[in-house]
């Protein structure tokens, strides 16, 4: 097998591919969608479900999120020596009007000839959900505050105090940590946007052997217990940038409100929504560079 470039310091990859499909398992009730379900039918449960779910600022996260990610990768494949047109690309594949539009479109693929969770029922209302914040808004901003070298010591630094002191406020962070899991998810879906990347490098003929997304998940495997620490790291800088300055009280309620149905259903579409559009933008990406590395005008 030829090794693959991996990513090392892209957090949170995982081990086996089967851990992604695992994920979902865990659904609630279901009803049928309507008999011949159609765009027209589908389109306005997708944008309530995007404006519950605070779409636009998510499509923000991605993008920001998915850019960095490319800068990485292009340091990885192509040396640093990118030029002008491949940052023009990345900025084009990542437009934040195209990203908000391909995050609604995912969302409608979610409902569209499919089940629907009956859990979503609150959320589909005049008013939707009203049991109070989850926190969700501030895991968003924080996830863009992670993606600044200088905030992200700052942040970190705090954290190390109170981790040192076991301040109240970080220990019912990590109970709600313990309790949802998220390291999970960040590790399988920073796997499927490593492995869509490589095959998009590969659609475009960047490698000069041959390979399949076995290789690459192979390499991934390697590193799995490196990569489990980080993801749970960076995890816990989130939730806590998030959360800690609500005070201990504050996080329990809003974990109380995160575990009601409506919320754990409408947090599982959002993020297999989210899955889908990274994985989308990395294999663009992937081919993007395949093309530039060969010369191949952008």
């Amino acid at each position: 097998m030829r090794h693959i470039r991996i990513a090392a310091t892209v957090v949170g990859v995982a081990w086996a591919v089967s851990s992604a499909a695992s994920l979902w398992a865990q659904e609630g009730p279901i009803v049928a969608a309507p008999p011949g379900s159609t765009l027209h039918l589908v389109a306005p449960v997708a944008e309530t479900l995007f404006q519950r779910g605070l779409g636009e600022s998510r499509a923000a996260v991605i993008g920001v999120e998915s850019h960095l990610f490319a800068d990485r990768m292009a340091a990885i494949y192509m040396g640093g020596v990118e030029g002008e047109s491949w940052r023009n690309e990345v900025a084009r594949i990542h437009d934040p009007a195209r990203v908000s539009a391909l995050l609604l479109a995912a969302i409608g693929q979610q409902v569209q000839g499919r089940q629907i969770d009956t859990r979503l029922t609150s959320m589909l209302g005049a008013t939707g959900a009203n049991s109070g914040p989850d926190g969700q808004g501030m895991i968003l901003a924080a996830r863009i505050q992670l993606g600044q070298p200088a905030r992200l010591e700052a942040l970190a630094q705090r954290m190390q105090a109170d981790d040192a002191r076991a301040a109240p406020v970080l220990v019912a962070i990590d109970e709600m940590i313990d309790e949802y899991d998220p390291v999970s998810a960040e590790m399988a879906r920073n796997m499927n946007r490593q492995l869509a990347f490589v095959r998009g490098f590969a659609e475009a003929d960047g490698f000069d052997f041959p390979t399949s997304p076995d290789d690459a998940a192979a390499d991934l495997s390697l590193q799995s217990s490196e990569l489990h620490a980080e993801a749970t790291v960076k995890i816990r800088l989130n939730w806590y940038a998030a959360y800690a300055p609500l005070g201990p009280a504050a996080v329990s309620r809003s974990a109380a409100v995160r575990a009601s149905p409506g919320m754990r259903a409408l947090h599982a579409l959002l993020e297999r929504a989210e899955d889908d559009v990274l994985a989308q933008l990395a294999a663009e990406t992937g081919r993007a560079a395949a093309r530039r590395m060969k010369g191949t005008p952008l």
